[in-house]
């Protein structure tokens, strides 16, 4: 049948990519492996693939292949691919559930505790142990459309007007990496296409009375001025003289010179060049894998940095090929780190990695019944998270300061709303804090908020955000048989909720993942929904110890704090890594990203986990200043 075909499949493929043939090998061997020829090596390996395979085939499939795929979970599928850790998810997944017993369920047949074995080692060295030097690949950024946010910050500084057209456009969609500038997301739309065409009026219409650039008054030289600022790249001839052309007819029925100026300005406005951010392709017979060009990296860098088009500055350099010169490069980094600009980090990066963005929009309370929850605070709790993560980048601080930083932003509203005395006026303005209760993200409203429910906490919500978007070590999903928190249960009001879910996590099937997540929210207990501090819930002490697996008790806050700087520091500048460099390049990442995760990571370690250290190290890597072409992308060497 179908299901029995995949043993056949792997070992037929795996021998088949080798050029060899199906030797009946034994799987062990006298000789330790790294004395055996390389071709005994490989055999060996597909031989265990092979038996590997036949246990999931015996113990997983029935449930678990493509047409059934139990709990998400396609197993059939995943065997197929080469390598394994292109599914390096499900595989853990497996890996979690084949520790904890919950694979297979405990009414069907049970592997041995040897057979068990083989599948754990199996798993940890196809996939967790995976050599990524051997699949080295910058992967490929096809063409994309401005984000809106992109957008609007490219017409500021184009024109020098802040009219932000696009926050009337339909949201943009967050892509799989969680950012709306991911390129899988950022396609155009007819309705989209009449937006722009509006908002181009709208900006050179209010731009041409001040705008420096109109005061020049050959057109051929401002137009090859303003295109190339439009489309960061050198205009052709041919582009100048069809705006050039525009100009002339509008000059001819009367129209005086800056009046001229809006009909060609705002046809390079509606350009795909200007719209999207396009790379060129190679010149023939380029290798698979190829540098980008210095304008292309000038326009990769201003878009990391800066969510904007690049400056003369950039500009200048790239025409002169220098840009990608080691020195300027870092030079650059840092000029552009210390511009105002770079507070992008925080409204873009920050605010969707830590989805504090939500806050105000799908987060937010009825200002009838909470007249206290107003605009200007959700956008002072925003405000707040947004600035101090560009305090972070700016000042260089090491990476753990976003966890235990004595400082924070505050307005006289949300002091208030955290009853913090001695703050006045509506401007933010940074605050030392005199108690542990509001340093790092942790402390923060907008995050305390966004883990939420309306009106309640959720200890489950917060410990899974900390895992799974802080530290980039989601949970497995819950298994089929998990269950809600027993309706009998969840009413008994004389029971507090760690109490409740105690009894829940009594169940074998939810006791290892509760035993990971529910710790870490319950040290958040002491905030409530919408971030204020409190020591009493209907009537009795929060409770917020808690205890981890490895035994390490902490409780509420500065407890959190201390375990993860102690126990998951590397975890948190891994997926901060993860996240910066998806963000950078566009596009979520892939399996064979992960080998310049590993070098960025070692790098940032290296230099005591400074976030400069972490920026340039993405921007000198392979991914942000190579690529490969799509037809060799299909493959990785």
């Amino acid at each position: 049948d179908a299901v029995g075909k995949v043993v056949e499949r792997v070992i037929h493929n795996t021998i088949h990519q080798l050029g060899g043939k199906n030797e009946q090998t034994s799987i062990d061997h006298e000789l330790p492996e790294e004395d055996l020829p390389p071709k005994q090596v490989e055999v060996d390996h597909i031989e265990h693939r092979a038996h590997v395979t036949g246990l999931l085939e015996k113990h997983c499939l029935e449930c678990h292949d493509t047409s059934g795929a139990k709990g998400d979970l396609d197993l059939e599928s995943a065997l197929g691919e080469s390598p394994l850790v292109k599914s390096r998810d499900l595989w853990i997944n497996v890996l979690e559930r084949l520790k904890n017993g919950e694979m297979p369920p405990k009414d069907e047949p049970q592997p041995t505790a040897g057979e068990r074995d083989s599948l754990l080692g199996w798993i940890n060295r196809e996939v967790i142990d995976f050599d990524y030097t051997s699949v080295k690949n910058p992967g490929y950024e096809r063409a994309r459309r401005l984000s809106h946010a992109e957008y609007n910050n490219t017409l500021r500084d184009l024109f020098g007007v802040d009219l932000r057209p696009a926050d009337k456009f339909p949201h943009d969609l967050s892509g799989i990496s969680g950012f709306a500038n991911s390129a899988n997301t950022l396609f155009i739309q007819p309705t989209l296409l009449e937006r722009y065409i509006g908002a181009a009026e709208e900006v050179v219409t209010h731009a041409l009375p001040s705008w420096p650039l109109a005061e020049v008054n050959d057109p051929n030289k401002l137009f090859r001025t303003f295109l190339r600022r439009a489309y960061r790249r050198p205009p052709t001839d041919e582009e100048i003289g069809e705006l050039t052309a525009r100009y002339d007819a509008a000059r001819k029925v009367g129209h005086g010179h800056r009046n001229a100026l809006k009909p060609a300005l705002v046809c390079a406005l509606v350009s795909p060049h200007f719209l999207f951010r396009i790379e060129a392709a190679p010149a023939v017979g380029a290798s698979s894998d190829y540098r980008i060009n210095d304008w292309e990296l000038a326009s990769r860098l201003s878009y990391f940095l800066w969510a904007s088009t690049p400056d003369d500055s950039l500009l200048d350099l790239a025409a002169a090929g220098a840009l990608s010169r080691s020195g300027i490069l870092h030079n650059q980094v840092q000029r552009m780190l210390a511009d105002e600009r770079a507070a992008s980090f925080g409204h873009e990066f920050a605010s969707q990695w830590l989805k504090f963005e939500h806050v105000g929009t799908r987060v937010r309370l009825d200002p009838i019944d909470n007249p206290w929850c107003t605009d200007s605070l959700m956008t002072a709790m925003r405000d707040e998270s947004a600035l101090f993560i560009n305090s972070l980048i700016q000042e260089n601080r090491p990476i753990h300061n976003l966890i235990n930083a004595n400082y924070t932003y505050l307005n006289q509203e949300l002091a208030k709303h955290y009853r913090i005395a001695g703050i006045r006026g509506d401007h933010m303005r940074r605050v030392t804090l005199n108690d542990s209760r509001r340093g790092g993200i942790f402390g923060h409203g907008s995050v305390l908020a966004v883990t939420s429910f309306p009106g309640r906490t959720s200890p489950v919500v917060r410990g899974k955000y900390i895992l799974a978007d802080v530290l980039g070590t989601p949970p497995p999903p819950p298994p089929p048989d998990a269950g809600e928190l027993d309706e009998s249960v969840a009413e008994k009001r004389e029971l507090t909720l760690k109490e409740k879910l105690e009894i829940h996590r009594g169940a074998k099937q939810c006791a290892g993942c509760h035993a990971k997540i529910d710790p870490l929210g319950f040290s958040l207990e002491n905030y409530d929904w919408f971030g204020r501090y409190r020591e009493q819930h209907r009537g009795k002490p929060v409770d917020s110890e808690g205890m981890l697996p490895n035994g390490r008790k902490f409780a509420g806050l500065e407890g959190l704090r201390e375990v993860l700087i102690d126990q998951r520091l590397d975890d948190l500048t891994r997926q901060l890594t993860r996240k910066m460099l998806s963000f950078g390049l566009g596009r979520q990442l892939e399996y064979y990203d992960e080998l310049a995760v590993q070098e960025i990571l070692a790098a940032v370690q290296y230099d005591d986990y400074k976030f400069h250290t972490l920026i340039n190290e993405i921007v000198n890597s392979y991914p942000f200043q190579w690529k490969r072409l799509p037809e060799a992308n299909q493959g990785s060497r």
